[in-house]
């Protein structure tokens, strides 16, 4: 049987050694194992900007093995798990970290909890459980050692954590959506999907009044960055297909002020008229 690879998540960073550690542990118990970096630039401890980041990679990511790693709540009693889905193995903490792309991929079929201390490695301490318990256990199961069913005691998946993306609210012809993501560049993805706007007659001709929680600003619907003003926000329809506030070679997020949850709304402005 082929070797799956594993493509690993997490908020580890690059200074430490922790993510080359967890690797190391992994290529020790099979060489051949290959490991994708999806990224270890994720926030700390925030679960949800993990859970968005693995959503977003999981569909364009080889079958095999996920290992993802955002847990705040390590070496507590919350659970270390394996689901089993359609488009492979997921391993990582029972903390919603991995609903969001497991849902993308058609949802979990059966989930065990991680509990086989002949692949637990003993640690005196229990902050490390990437190293001990999810590294190991992700190895075993890419490479065909251990099946999903000896990895420890099946779990109901209706009991895990789960993580779900806030909707969107119309008040009349205003949407109320909120930022979910900052990304690199300081964009910001929100909930806000491209039909919502439609839906209040907004279009790429429109003039658009965006209110970020108690400033508003008139802005456009624009195709691409360039099509922003300089020095202003703008929204654009990111590559997944969100609607996002965008500046041209700039940071909406820091010039705005906008964080994740941040409360943003949107409606046709008054003076709006098509070109």
């Amino acid at each position: 049987m082929d070797k799956k690879i594993i493509s690993f998540a997490s908020d580890f960073g690059l200074s430490d050694g922790s993510v080359g550690i967890v690797k190391g542990v992994i290529n020790r118990i099979d060489p051949e194992i290959k490991i994708i970096d999806v990224s270890h630039g994720i926030k700390p401890h925030n679960v949800g900007s993990g859970s968005l980041l693995l959503m977003r990679a999981i569909q364009y990511l080889p079958n095999g093995v996920l290992l993802g790693v955002v847990d705040p709540g390590v070496g507590t009693d919350r659970k270390a798990v394996a689901l089993e889905t359609e488009w492979g193995y997921m391993v990582g903490p029972d903390n919603g970290l991995l609903n969001l792309a497991a849902a993308t991929v058609g949802g979990v079929t059966r989930a065990f909890e991680l509990t086989n201390k002949e692949w637990i490695i003993p640690s005196e301490g229990s902050t490390f459980e990437a190293r001990d318990k999810f590294g190991p256990f992700a190895a075993a199961l890419a490479s065909n050692t251990l099946p999903i069913e000896k990895v420890g005691p099946e779990t109901d998946v209706e009991l895990l954590q789960n993580l779900l993306i806030p909707l969107t609210e119309k008040k009349g012809n205003i949407i109320e959506g909120e930022a979910i993501w900052n990304d690199h560049y300081g964009n910001s993805q929100t909930n806000i999907d491209p039909a919502d706007l439609n839906e209040v007659g907004i279009s790429h001709n429109s003039l658009i009044k965006l209110t970020i929680g108690e400033t508003s600003h008139q802005v456009k619907w624009s195709r691409n960055y360039s099509e922003i003003d300089e020095g202003k926000v703008g929204l654009v329809t990111d590559s997944w297909g969100m609607i996002a506030i965008c500046m041209k070679n700039s940071s909406a997020s820091t010039s705005a002020e906008i964080s994740e949850g941040t409360k943003i709304h949107l409606s046709l402005d008054d003076s709006s008229k098509d070109e």
